[in-house]
């Protein structure tokens, strides 16, 4: 393997190990290890294992970042006054869909618990995510939300609804084990995430209705 695949398959198996176990609970031997790596690479590249910990934060960023930016990047053309009114909810549909895929995609599930785990106990990393992915994505969808409401909401009351609209993604890995239990399923199957899909794209538009008929009450 090339220096960048050996950097990029360290910090996949760092994401994987520290989503589980947690900054003090993971072992830099045990993630150079299941690598096929010497420890020595983790002090060489990252300084050691709270770099390798920042290290991880900043490769979830740019792995997300890479499968929205281009949804968020047309999002923000709409932001402006002057935009076309009438693609404002798909964009804003796109982007909630997108991170729906994201939430119930098992290949993800590392980067969730990282990051479900910095939501609890957020360190130095939490910054890094927030800024690079949370951040820009509540932005995005509270300025669409105001488009939506034709001014009517403010910003914090956009910001606010966009929180409950992420939420309920977000609810489907955090509470991955009530989902499962609560609905009788084993797992996120096409039928699965289909029917949530669709229950997500439907609450969206009844919020969207509402916002747009002027109850920002």
């Amino acid at each position: 393997m090339t220096a960048s695949s050996t950097d990029s398959r360290l910090l996949d198996v760092a994401v994987d190990h520290f989503g589980r176990l947690g900054l003090e609970g993971a072992s830099t031997r045990a993630i150079a290890r299941d690598a096929a790596t010497l420890m020595s690479s983790i002090t060489y590249h990252f300084g050691g294992k709270q770099g390798l910990y920042l290290a991880a934060a900043d490769h979830i960023t740019t792995r997300i970042q890479t499968w929205i930016r281009p949804t968020l990047d047309r999002a923000e053309t709409l932001c402006d006054r002057n935009a076309d009114n009438g693609s404002v909810r798909p964009a804003i549909h796109a982007i909630i869909g997108g991170m729906t895929a994201l939430m119930l995609n098992d290949e993800t599930a590392a980067i969730s618990r990282f990051i479900v785990r910095e939501q609890a106990e957020p360190t130095a990393a939490f910054a890094r995510i927030y800024n690079g992915v949370m951040g820009p994505m509540l932005d995005r969808v509270g300025l669409l939300l105001i488009r939506v409401s034709n001014g009517h909401l403010t910003l914090d009351e956009a910001r606010l609804r966009a929180m409950t609209i992420i939420g309920q993604v977000l609810v489907f890995r955090v509470a991955r084990a009530t989902a499962m239990t609560g609905m009788g399923w084993e797992g996120y199957g096409p039928a699965e995430s289909t029917r949530i899909s669709h229950t997500i794209a439907a609450n969206l538009d009844a919020l969207l209705d509402q916002i747009s008929a002027g109850d920002a009450a």
